[in-house]
């Protein structure tokens, strides 16, 4: 038999399932499957397989360095819109070698050559990875905040409606949400 509707019975004044002056249909509760795009989840075992593969990753490439912002502004490289350079300097300086500077070691270019073709396939494997984890991290971000939105206005409302000792978790959830600006929230305050 349905039971009468009360304040804590977890409806809210328009539920479907809400009648006046009468008995209330338990409702259901149901995940809305357009704002869930990802139900996954990472066995500890491979995650510790993918943080050790990445770690060989890092092992078997000592020689790999971090520039900073400056560093790498003031740096002359190689980019996309010098394509072809490396072959065609190659061809170039094998054709003729007189006209290479005696200050420049062929060895060590035969060698970065070699390098930066290897590190140009390892970067397009290592981007493709990194921007699959990172778009999965997005969708799963927004899966997160859609359900966190949905509870936090369902917060608000009852704050609004004053039901008691709502307006500490109001309160704690609403630095969340202040409208305008990026500003990151503040610290949660110590509990006691």
């Amino acid at each position: 038999m349905p039971q009468p509707l009360t304040w804590s019975s977890g409806l809210v004044w328009n539920a479907p399932s809400a009648v006046w002056n009468g008995f209330a249909v338990p409702a259901t509760p149901h995940t809305m499957t357009n704002d869930n795009k990802i139900s996954a989840a990472i066995a500890a075992q491979a995650k510790t397989d993918i943080l050790a593969a990445f770690a060989t990753i890092r092992t078997n490439l000592p020689f790999l360095i971090n520039l900073t912002p400056e560093e790498i502004r003031r740096m002359p490289t190689i980019g996309t819109a010098r394509g072809g350079m490396s072959t065609t300097f190659q061809q170039e300086m094998a054709a003729h070698p007189d006209l290479v500077p005696s200050y420049v070691d062929m060895t060590e270019v035969e060698k970065d050559l070699v390098l930066l073709e290897d590190l140009d396939e390892l970067a397009s494997h290592a981007r493709e990875l990194c921007e699959a984890i990172e778009e999965t991290r997005h969708a799963v971000g927004s899966d997160l905040y859609l359900a966190f939105l949905s509870f936090y206005n369902n917060v608000a409302q009852a704050a609004k409606r004053g039901v008691a000792g709502i307006n500490a978790v109001y309160e704690n959830l609403r630095r969340y949400f202040r409208r305008g600006g990026n500003t990151p929230p503040p610290a949660p305050p110590p509990n006691p």
